[in-house]
């Protein structure tokens, strides 16, 4: 019995080590491929509007230095602007910035600061409007860039969506710690990033160092940056629209190893991401399953001594896979492994602090019990903690008749569900979304299928979107008196579940159909 729960335990191993190789050794060999380098674009070269965006919290140290670096810039003056927020800065950033000039300063004053992802979110809803912009750069305050570093967000804003640069960490007094993820960043950047975004694949967004197009932000209308979870969580719902994020290593940024701050997803979180993505729908978008699937990813290293156990056990006992084609696997991945070294430049010691790694990772599980306290939330489904809830009361229509119903809008573990229910009868959302507004589109979409509209802001003519620097979207404005008055400058606000006696179809969304349904109805 024994034998039979090994012999299979070491069976699921085999096969997933081969598909790991496979996907391995694809990623190797495209890190190898240099890109066509096009030739018509320094003859034909069109500059896109940009606005640096950059987030300063008691930078002054940096921030001075980078506002510099901007300003000397081989881009023209004319197509990009630099934003600096100063969140509540108590040193002398203000005054150094005002000295160097070049850049449009907002000074958040309140008691606290508000935050990285908040306060970028509040300066998106007072830019976003602007006309002519064509992408927004998100900077760290603690980065240092080279003078083509704009000209090369320009070329890569060219093919690309969304664009994730790469950080080069310059070691400066690092201790043992820095010097192993400094070996691990250099080496997920010249094989796997690099690999992974020759293949077309996605990349999980670095907010230190990211490029979105405008029309982007228009459709998506948040970002997410608060913390490594929640970049992640804003990489699959771009992904999950078809905004890849892609990497492009000439959109360099520098950094020293005294101020980067290295910042992780949670094996927990990664976990409960993939339980609430993984669906049939999910797996029908093959980048999306993709990146999905990439979250358990694992070393090389560890999976190859995994090998050399199946080798040894297959050559001394019955085993379903040949010792032949055992050593046959586990030679391809080390040779695959041993080319991505070489790309790397990484030899003996730094192949040492790249070997560290995986027992940091192991450790830093360990210390925090990040695991343990997500099997324990996990058997217990029903942790109130973990699940909110709130019912609000609806009407939904078929034209004719108006039906009073309740909607149940439901958050676990942060992802959002939504169900409508009438009588007895429910309806849920197809699958869990990150952001309650995508939750309460499908309800809404789904009744719609069956001739019926839902009267809520969010299917409301007048309803339009806030920017609240949380990713549930779930505020807006009420256009109403707008349309009533066109000197109106104060829309009152209203959450996207809510009603009223005005309501009008979203299809009627101009404020000339507006009117003209309004005389009509």
């Amino acid at each position: 019995m024994i034998n039979n729960i090994i012999v299979f335990i070491f069976a699921i191993l085999f096969i997933y080590a081969a598909i790991f190789t496979v996907y391995f050794t694809a990623i190797v060999a495209m890190s190898f491929i240099k890109p066509k380098q096009k030739k018509d674009y320094d003859t034909n070269r069109e500059y896109k509007n940009l606005i640096v965006i950059i987030y300063s919290h008691n930078n002054e140290k940096t921030i001075v230095n980078l506002l510099e670096q901007l300003n000397k810039q081989d881009y023209p003056r004319g197509n990009y602007q630099v934003h600096i927020i100063l969140d509540n800065c108590t040193d002398e950033s203000s005054n150094k910035l005002e000295f160097v000039g070049g850049a449009k300063l907002w000074r958040l004053t309140d008691d606290t600061p508000l935050g990285r992802d908040k306060a970028i979110s509040w300066l998106l809803e007072n830019i976003l409007s602007f006309k002519k912009v064509d992408g927004y750069v998100f900077l760290n305050a603690n980065r240092m860039v080279r003078n083509d570093f704009l000209s090369n967000v320009n070329k890569a804003l060219k093919e690309n969506a969304v664009v994730v640069g790469s950080t080069e960490i310059i070691l400066e007094d690092a201790d043992y710690y820095e010097k192993v993820w400094a070996n691990v960043n250099e080496y997920n950047t010249n094989i796997m990033k690099i690999g992974r975004s020759r293949l077309g694949l996605a990349v999980s967004i670095d907010s230190d160092i990211t490029v979105i197009k405008h029309e982007v932000l228009e459709k998506v209308q948040c970002i997410d940056f608060k913390d490594a979870n929640s970049e992640l969580k804003y990489s699959f719902l771009l992904t999950r629209v078809n905004y890849i994020p892609a990497f492009v290593p000439d959109v360099k940024t520098y950094v020293s190893s005294i101020d980067y701050e290295l910042r992780r997803p949670d094996f927990s979180f990664k976990l409960s991401l993939f339980t609430h993505c993984i669906n049939l729908k999910s797996l029908s978008n093959l980048k999306f399953a993709e990146f999905l699937f990439s979250l358990f990813k694992p070393n090389p290293l560890i999976l190859i001594g995994i090998l050399l156990v199946i080798c040894i056990y297959s050559f001394n006992f019955y085993f379903l896979i040949d010792f032949p084609w055992a050593v046959f696997l586990a030679v391809v991945l080390a040779a695959a492994f041993g080319l991505s070294v070489y790309k790397s430049h990484l030899y003996v010691k730094p192949m040492l602090y790249l070997a560290a790694c995986p027992f940091y990772t192991l450790g830093a599980i360990l210390t925090k019990n990040k695991f343990i306290k997500f099997v324990c939330e996990y058997t217990n489904k029903k942790n109130k903690s973990q699940i909110e809830k709130i019912t609000v009361p609806v009407t939904v229509t078929n034209g004719r008749n108006i039906f009073p119903c309740r909607l149940e809008l439901i958050s676990e573990d942060g992802f959002k569900k939504a169900v409508f229910k009438y009588k007895n009868k429910k309806q849920k959302t197809q699958q869990s979304y990150v952001r309650m507004c995508d939750a309460v589109k499908n309800i809404s979409d789904i009744l719609s299928q069956h001739g019926f509209k839902i009267k809520i802001c969010q299917s409301c003519a007048y309803f339009a979107p806030k920017i609240d620097g949380t990713n549930n979207m779930v505020k807006g404005y009420c256009n109403k008196k707008a349309v009533e008055d066109q000197n109106c400058n104060e829309l009152p606000e209203t959450l996207l579940w809510s009603t009223c006696e005005f309501f009008i179809p979203e299809e009627v969304n101009k404020v000339i159909d507006i009117s003209s349904y309004i005389k009509n109805r």
